[in-house]
This record gives structure tokens, sequence and C-alpha cells, in this order.
């Protein structure tokens, strides 16, 4: 793909992210941003998006690993604390790509930086490797929510294809990351009175 066609698609996302947002009342909200790239033989994936949470109600959001909210593909769930800092998720996921249907277990570290974000490793699952960060930076409104990550996928599936499959699901997944912190705007949790 060429420069101006990979401008092109980055423009066409961009404008498709405004409407969404639009459509869903969430258009005063910055829009959302997606980047995913390959390197290193995997996928550097960026993105953030705005919202009008203060940071302790956006930390709270962000690590609340017992949220009774469903997550697409997540069958089971179990959380355990292995120290102050990290807690331990694992997770019996069910994932549809194109026709086909995986079922598989997720175990993540979680490193928590209270008020500031937290690190993630994955210690087993789907991919190869997966390790990422999200970041909570206050912002005149509300807070930044700030994500990067790593994955090498463990897949015989040519990568145009995953590229394309993980543009759409990274998109999707940061919309409805947005959507729900818009919802939860009023809620003020004990520990940030």
């Amino acid at each position: 793909m060429d420069t101006g066609s990979a401008m092109t698609n980055k423009s066409i996302r961009y404008w498709l992210g405004l409407i969404v947002l639009y459509l869903t009342g969430l258009a005063s909200a910055t829009p959302i941003s997606v980047e995913i790239r390959q390197a290193g033989g995997g996928f550097d994936i960026q993105g953030s998006y705005m919202s009008p949470l203060t940071q302790c109600q956006a930390y709270v959001l962000l690590t609340d690993f017992s949220s009774d909210e469903p997550s697409e593909g997540i069958k089971s769930s179990k959380i355990t604390r292995l120290s102050d800092q990290t807690i331990r998720v694992e997770q019996m996921v069910e994932d549809r790509f194109l026709f086909f249907t995986t079922k598989f277990e997720s175990i993540i570290d979680y490193t928590e930086y209270p008020m500031r974000g937290m690190d993630l490793r994955q210690v087993k699952g789907y991919f190869k490797e997966y390790r990422g960060s999200w970041r909570l930076i206050p912002r005149e409104g509300g807070t930044l929510f700030t994500y990067q990550a790593f994955i090498l996928p463990e897949s015989s599936i040519p990568m145009f294809l995953i590229e394309h499959f993980m543009n759409n699901r990274v998109q999707q997944r940061f919309e409805k990351m947005a959507n729900r912190a818009n919802r939860k705007k009023d809620f003020i949790p004990e520990r940030c009175q």
C-alpha cells in the first residue's frame, strides 16, 4: 500500500470515528485515535481517547477488573492479587476471527500505578507475546486514556489479515471503552470523594 492510500484510509477511519462519536452522543469528546503498524514480526499499537472523567474516576474504571458489565468474548474470569501493585487476571476467552471461533485461556499480570495507569504482560494466552501499558493524563475537562502495546501473534494467518482484523477490533473496543467512560461521568467512586 502506498503512502497516499494509507493516508486516505487513515482519513476515512478518522471521519468515521467522528461520525460514530456524533451518533453516540460523544460529539464533544476528542476523537478516538488508534494506530497499528507492523514491527518486529508483530504489531505496535498506539491508541487514546478523551473521557469526561476525573483522573481518580478514570483510574477506578481502568482497574475495575471485577466489573459486572459483560465483556465481549469473556466466558469466565478470576482475579488474584499477587502483591500491593500486581494483579493477575485469568480468563477463559472465546473469540471469532473471520470464519473461525477460537477458545483459549488468557493470563495477564497488571502492575498498577495509582492514579497514573498500569502496565500489563501476558503470562499465558493466544499470542506469543503481549505487553503494554495504559496511562491516564489529566486534561481540561477530563482525562486522556492512552494505550501502547506490542503483540506478537502466534498464527499461520497472513499478517495483512491479522492487521485488518486488529484495526477493526481495537477501534471497536476503544469506542466501547469511551462510551462506558461517558456513562460513568456522574458516578463518583467512594475512594474519589
